[in-house]
């Protein structure tokens, strides 16, 4: 393997064009492969099982999109994706457009993420063998394909995958605009940046990374600077072209979130407060990152960057001081380093640990990883490093893949100041929350046991019934849950009504919190801010924060009655309670 920087005599090139071609061959083969191996788990672990919380909600949106598009008619379908505010409105559009070829539920939606992950893979790829040779940018892609995360993100229907991939895409596009030289790829550019803010409204804070990207590409001779404006501009203009309109609409909203959920009061349950002069400050994203890769891809990469730094130390060192690049090759490793800094330092600065946040930029990372390696000069430790970054990234695609479990098992060690990290871990999203919530998944190479299934049929009946029942009354269903479950919860009631029932039934639970774990404050959410007609509670699972005897005294107090009981799959108890219109609170 060598770097792109050794030299070529002119009648190698058809080696040269062949070798090309099959790195291609090589990386499709990668992406058939994964792809087979996402949709046999998929296949395995997911049909059929209960969904996971985020994805249940994401879900609604998908097949609400469809429902008015079906019903309703072009109009209402623009009406519905572009007044959703929030939440980045890409996935549930794509996914109720392949509806009619996937199909309408829950496994037919599942099925679109494998389409963004062989998107991811290709751009990495494209991206990567901009600055190192093609065979490097198959390990480039092979790694970028068996991060942990990134195979995680492809089996769970979440808007984490999507922004990765078009983040990767836009900065491959960037970097194939040679300083903004084709306007064409400028164009490509300012689209996928559109699309990486339409797929997930947190990328907003990736804004100043892509900025600083742009900028990369005036750092070296190019074109006149006129031209690099006017391409620059196209750039700009398709941005705001594509993502300008959804987001005008719902600016509230969106910033309401990043403010509230990214530094304010909504920040609190999602990440601990560390001072900013702690060490816990500065690594939390770092501890994070690590869970994303695990432990021995960091490391490979890790050993990547220090070996390609002391060769460049010994050898040259006058590269190493600071000035301006001396090429675009040069200019796009700068590009990638700053939009890796960037949203390290900007994730750094909220608490709010989220799901999936670093991923669109953990790509970039390890293309940077692998152009280090590449640029060592001695071959034989370039040909080792490759060999690690394929060994270790083939060990994740294996203990991913739902059938080897021996390395399936999960399994941590610790890292002084950083706590745990993965070293393996067969188990996927889905899983890992079962298990949180304290219920035996048994093997980890196995599908969840059967019961697992009947949570969403539940959800059915007990969404089916209080329709039946409102509309019985001529009433308007306005349903809380009493109970702190977090498998029988709120958004799988959701998605349960819009999956079977097409029609959105906004549900809402009872939180013991600002006010704790009170009667008077179980009163005050029932009655605000509109009367709840129809409330669930139910014997708690092994944790609760929620005392039920306490939800039920307030029902009480303001009239309501218990009608309906349901069996849960674990063999727990649920009630419905009824409070009948102009009742006195």
């Amino acid at each position: 393997m060598s770097d792109v920087t050794v030299g070529v005599r002119p009648d190698a090139a058809p080696g040269r064009l062949a070798w090309a071609r099959t790195a291609v061959v090589l990386v499709a083969g990668i992406v058939c492969v994964a792809v087979v191996l996402h949709v046999v788990w998929l296949v395995r672990f997911r049909r059929g099982y209960v969904t996971e919380w985020d994805e249940s909600g994401y879900l609604q949106f998908a097949l609400s999109n469809f429902d008015d598009l079906h019903d309703h008619g072009l109009s209402a379908f623009a009406r519905t994706v572009g007044s959703r505010g929030t939440f980045g409105p890409l996935l549930p559009f794509v996914t109720s457009l392949a509806y009619p070829i996937v199909g309408r539920g829950i496994f037919g939606s599942l099925l679109v993420l494998p389409l963004f992950f062989a998107g991811l893979v290709g751009a990495s790829f494209g991206l990567a063998r901009r600055l190192v040779s093609d065979s490097w940018a198959v390990v480039a892609a092979l790694a970028v394909a068996a991060i942990p995360a990134v195979t995680d993100y492809t089996r769970l229907f979440h808007f984490a995958l999507p922004a990765t991939a078009c983040m990767t895409a836009a900065l491959w596009a960037l970097v194939r605009s040679e300083g903004f030289r084709r306007p064409g790829w400028a164009a490509a550019f300012g689209l996928f940046v559109a699309l990486t803010l339409l797929s997930r409204t947190m990328t907003v804070a990736y804004i100043p990374g892509f900025a600083l990207a742009a900028g990369t590409a005036f750092l070296v001779g190019a074109p006149e600077l006129r031209v690099r404006l006017r391409n620059l501009a196209i750039a700009v203009g398709t941005t705001g072209l594509i993502a300008g309109p959804w987001y005008i609409r719902n600016a509230r909203s969106v910033y309401d979130l990043l403010l509230h959920s990214g530094y304010g009061e909504g920040a609190t349950p999602f990440g601990r407060r560390y001072h900013v002069a702690s060490w816990g400050y500065w690594t939390k994203e770092l501890r994070l990152d690590l869970s994303y890769m695990w432990l021995p891809l960091a490391a490979a990469l890790v050993v990547c960057f220090v070996v390609a730094l002391a060769y460049l130390v010994a050898r040259r060192p006058q590269l190493i001081r600071t000035g301006r690049p001396r090429s675009p090759r040069a200019a796009a490793v700068l590009a990638l380093v700053l939009v890796v800094l960037e949203g390290y330092l900007v994730l750094t600065s909220s608490r709010n640990e989220g799901t999936g946040f670093a991923l669109p930029w953990v790509p970039a990372l390890v293309i940077l990883g692998v152009t280090a390696a590449a640029s060592i000069p001695a071959r034989t430790v370039r040909v080792a490093l490759a060999g690690v970054l394929v060994v270790v990234s083939l060990g994740a695609v294996l203990s991913k893949s739902g059938w080897v479990e021996p390395l399936a098992k999960a399994r941590t060690v610790a890292v002084p100041g950083l706590g745990r990290v993965s070293l393996t871990d067969g188990r996927g999203i889905i899983q890992t929350e079962v298990a949180g919530d304290g219920y035996d998944i048994g093997r980890v190479t196995e599908p969840l046991p059967a019961m697992h299934r009947s949570w969403l049929p539940l959800a059915r009946e007990v969404v089916g019934w209080s329709l039946r029942h409102a509309e019985q009354r001529g009433q308007t269903l306005h349903l809380t849950l009493g109970l702190d479950d977090r498998i029988f919860a709120n958004s799988r009631l959701i998605l349960a009504a819009q999956l079977w029932f097409h029609r959105f039934l906004p549900v809402d639970y009872l939180r013991p919190y600002p006010d704790g774990d009170k009667i008077a404050a179980y009163r005050r959410q029932l009655l605000s801010p509109q009367p709840v007609n129809a409330l669930v509670t139910g014997e708690p699972p092994t944790v609760a924060s929620i005392t039920r005897k306490k939800v039920e005294a307030a029902a009480r107090s303001l009239g309501f009655i218990r009608l309906k009981s349901f069996t849960m799959p674990d063999g727990r108890t649920i009630w419905i309670w009824w409070r009948e219109r102009g009742q006195s609170s």
